[in-house]
């Protein structure tokens, strides 16, 4: 199984869901799956996601997802990280926003 932390408007994906109680969904783990298609399991576009991690590391898209991984999703305008990080390869922030207001 693979547990999915779910972060600002992406709690939509749970029912009942409420700002004030962690959000979590439980999903069956799928061997060789790559955290992209995860993402993409979950019907998420790159452009929907901010700054994403697997047990407390940054979320790659090739990142080979393992039975009883922990995923903190965060949507795209949730950018945790600063000085740049975002624009460093992660590949999971929207290019539409502007950079100039980091």
């Amino acid at each position: 199984m693979i547990e999915i932390h779910l972060y600002g408007n992406l709690r939509a994906l749970v029912s009942g869901s409420h700002a004030s109680e962690d959000t979590v969904l439980t999903i069956e783990y799928i061997e060789k799956e790559t955290f992209a298609q995860l993402a993409a399991r979950l019907d998420l576009k790159p452009g929907d996601l901010g700054d994403c991690f697997i047990n407390g590391n940054l979320a790659k898209a090739d990142h080979m997802m393992e039975d009883g991984d922990r995923v903190g999703i965060f949507p795209f305008n949730m950018v945790l990280l600063c000085g740049g990080q975002h624009l460093k390869g992660h590949g999971y922030t929207r290019e539409d926003v502007d950079v100039d207001h980091y």
